[in-house]
């Protein structure tokens, strides 16, 4: 809610977009390793996601945390680009890079919505 909404449920939108086509890879690429995949939400409750501020009304505050929360995915995808070169899986490595790549991308444009004082 607030001056930012309509920019920011376009924006958002176009990443949740972009994020759904990346999940979907990445189901893929783990089931194709005969790996199970996460079903549910319970299965995800162990996110080291920040959680959104309680207040509606606080664009910039939501807008910051969900950068936060990008930024953490790419962290967590460079870690296992990381262990998949250690262990030479080239392929989970150039997923890795690609999706610490989209989230890194995700992160800026989100805070480029952020007032100056924030």
């Amino acid at each position: 809610m607030g001056s930012k909404f309509y920019s920011i449920h376009k924006l958002t939108k176009k990443i949740y977009e972009e994020m759904q086509e990346g999940l979907d890879v990445i189901a893929e690429h783990i089931r194709s390793m005969d790996i199970k995949t996460p079903t549910t939400v319970e299965d995800l409750n162990n996110s080291l996601m920040i959680s959104l501020p309680d207040n509606c009304f606080d664009q910039d505050g939501m807008i910051a945390t969900l950068a936060s929360n990008y930024n953490n995915m790419a962290a967590s995808f460079e870690l296992l680009a990381g262990e998949s070169e250690v262990l030479q899986d080239q392929l989970t490595l150039d997923l890795a890079i690609e999706r610490a790549r989209a989230c890194k991308k995700h992160q800026w444009l989100l805070k480029s919505n952020l007032t100056a004082e924030s």
